[in-house]
Formats: structure tokens, sequence, C-alpha cells
């Protein structure tokens, strides 16, 4: 057997997240990484002082240490706090108790760090693995890796939506996401995109700025074993029926579209009406529907906003539920949606060109602006309690083990 490359996980966001009770999708995927790919050229760790190497054992412990904050194998408890509501519509505290954070036994890891650049400390001929856009913005954070032409750099970049949907994203965010690719694009030996949409729009991207054009490799994201109906307990699809929408509370994800069919749902069908479950922190540029969020008046018993949910709970949920609801404006992948899809989960999604690409023929695919569409695809589940036979389509997404096979083998012929 071949020996594995080493990789050099670039560990900054498992740092910076440890601070929150549940990861984004992409700390998520930065912890796959970590956990999985061949760890004896360590990490790598962006600092206010720069780039510092992190020792294997070091890269170990904060790996570990973020899956214990996050509680990702757990979550049947939190998943019957969501239920309880569903089926009383009293309110209920959602939030978990967040998982102890370990940090005592990081500190002597991250003190060496503190000593250490990579250029001297990756081995030769090891790879270096980007996946969260962490620092990006500032060259200066790679600039050693000019120095080390022996390194194979890849940058994982999910999409180009600051540039495509600006007025979706903080102010300056475009500008920020445009240096970005520019770091990317100078920096890297192969750029990894998770849907050929993205992948063509970055190359056009590219040429048209005039940087240079790695390669760009496309492969689904991986999704986790526990998103899986061999691991269902017992699904609950009698009784009141609920959907679930996962992910950050900000202006792209479209979650003012649901709070308007929820208006109309209550107002037709009375008690009768579905429960929405909301899953995700708040993010940015949203006041509206935080607003309506904290005065949810005649939807408080059929809306709930839940935070901090384990990637346990939402497998559960999602196995549980009428269907999962994506009405995203824009993505890149839909991480989402492979998960729900993996669950077995009727999907509701939006109709746009990355969902049509990688879920036309799995999910129901209806225009985000189209709020009566939305509203008669929800009442239909309801009904009939499983969705349309939608599996026609090829099933988009990889187990942690066969994209850490894919990437090794992009690595090694790079």
């Amino acid at each position: 057997m071949a020996a594995r490359l080493a990789a050099a996980v670039d560990i900054s966001r498992l740092l910076t997240g440890l601070r929150f009770r549940q990861p984004t999708g992409i700390e998520r995927m930065e912890l796959g990484y970590a956990a999985r790919l061949d760890d004896t050229a360590g990490g790598v760790a962006l600092t206010p002082i720069g780039a510092r190497a992190v020792s294997p054992g070091a890269r170990r412990r904060i790996a570990a240490a973020a899956r214990a904050r996050w509680q990702e194998d757990e979550g049947s408890a939190e998943a019957e706090r969501v239920l309880g509501f569903v089926e009383t519509g009293a309110r209920i505290e959602t939030a978990p108790r967040p998982g102890r954070l370990k940090i005592a036994g990081l500190f002597p890891g991250l003190a060496r760090a503190a000593l250490r650049g990579p250029a001297s400390a990756v081995p030769r001929n090891a790879a270096y693995v980007h996946t969260s856009f962490f620092r990006l913005e500032r060259e200066s954070y790679f600039d050693w890796l000019a120095g080390r032409p022996d390194i194979k750099a890849a940058f994982v970049l999910y999409d180009l939506l600051p540039l495509q949907y600006p007025d979706y994203f903080r102010i300056g965010e475009a500008a920020l996401h445009a240096a970005r690719i520019s770091t990317a694009a100078r920096r890297g030996r192969v750029l990894v995109t998770a849907s050929q949409t993205v992948a063509d729009d970055l190359r056009r991207h590219l040429k048209r700025a005039g940087l240079p054009q790695p390669p760009v490799h496309v492969a689904p994201l991986p999704v986790e074993e526990i998103f899986s109906p061999a691991r269902s307990l017992a699904a609950r699809r009698e009784g009141r029926p609920f959907f679930l929408c996962c992910g950050t509370i900000e202006p792209r994800k479209n979650h003012r579209l649901l709070l308007d069919v929820w208006t109309m749902l209550a107002a037709e069908m009375g008690a009768a009406a579905p429960v929405l479950v909301i899953a995700g922190r708040r993010g940015w540029r949203n006041d509206d529907v935080f607003a309506r969020l904290d005065n949810l008046g005649p939807l408080s018993r059929t809306v709930l906003e839940a935070p901090g949910l384990s990637s346990g709970a939402l497998a559960h949920l999602m196995r549980s539920a009428a269907g999962v609801l994506s009405p995203s404006m824009g993505e890149g992948y839909g991480l989402p949606v492979a998960e729900a899809l993996a669950c077995g989960a009727s999907v509701i999604a939006a109709d746009t060109p990355v969902y049509r690409e990688l879920w036309s023929g799995r999910s129901q695919l209806i225009d985000p602006h189209d709020t009566a569409g939305w509203s008669a695809a929800i009442q239909s589940l309801c009904r009939t309690g499983d969705g349309p036979q939608l599996n026609a389509g090829p099933p988009h997404a990889m187990r942690w083990g066969q994209h850490i096979d894919w990437i090794e083998g992009v690595l090694a012929a790079a």
C-alpha cells in the first residue's frame, strides 16, 4: 500500500469556532479534514502574529476539543426537546447545554506553535489544505508558501456568492472575497469546488481578473455517517407534521419567504398548520427577520427558532420531519440538502443554478420568490406524509472516506 501524503491542515477556523455551541458547515468541513487527513505534517494556525505551525499532537487535540465542544455525535435529547414543541406548541428551551471546552491540554501545543513558522516546520513534499476562506483576504499570511514550492497547496473554494450577490452580505464583503480568490489562485497548486457550476464561475472569474489559473477540481462535499436512515431512531411522521430549515439566519438563506409562507398556512389551516423549525444561529443584515422571530404573535405555536443543535440532533429531526426546506437565493453546494437526502428525507429547495445541477430529480425545486408555490408544496407534503418519488438524479454526495481518498488522489497528482 502506498504511503499516505502528509497534509498540514489549516485549523484556524476550528480554533475560532470553539467559542460557539454549534459549528457552521465550513467549521464541520475543517474538522473533518483535520481529523481524517494524514496528520504527520501537523497543522497551520493563522494568528495575529502570522501563520504558525501546529504539531500533529496539537492538531489531534484541537480536533478532539472541537468535537467534544460541539457534541457532534449526540443529539437525541436535543431532538426530543424540539419534538416536544412540535407536539404541544409550548415554548421550550431549545439551546443544548454546551459541551465542555477542555482547553488546558491545548496550551502547550499552541505555545510551541507561536515559536515556529510553517515554512520551516512543514515536512518536504507535504500538502497544505485550507478549507475555510479564513484570512485568505490577507495574502501575506500565505507568503510562506512562495518559499516552499515543494508543498502542494490546495484551497477549497465553496462559492463566489459575495461577488454574485453583494447585497446579501456585510458591507465590503465582495472586495474581501475577491481578495480571497486572488490569494488562492496565486498560492494554490490546485483549487477545489463542490459543484461544476461554481467551478465554471471560478474559471471565468480568474480569467476575467487576469489571475493565475491553477487546475480546478470538483467533488461533492462529504456527509457524516450520522446522516443515514440506518441510524434512525423511531421516525415520527404521525401526528402534527413539521418542517426543518437549517442554516445561518442571514438574507441569502431566505427565511423571510418561510415566515411569509407560515403566515399564509396559519391563516388557511389554523391549528392544523405544520410547525417550522429554524435551526441556525443569527447572522447579519436581517433585522426585519430577527424582529419577526422575536415577535411571532399568531405564529408562536408554529415557528420555533432552535440554534445550537448538533449534527446528531439535526439528523434525527431530518428523519422525523415531513420535509427539509432550503429556499436559499444562492449556494455553492447546499450541505443540509445532501444530509437530508442521505437521511431519506423529502426536500423542497430553491430552483437556482447550483441546486438545479446537484439536486434536480431528487428534490422539489421551486422559485425562491414563489411564496404560493412553496405554500402549496408544503401543504401537499402535509397531506401525503411523503414527497413525490424524486430519486431519478444522482446522489451528489460522498461519505468522508470516499472524499479523503479523492482529495489525496488529487494532491498526489498535483
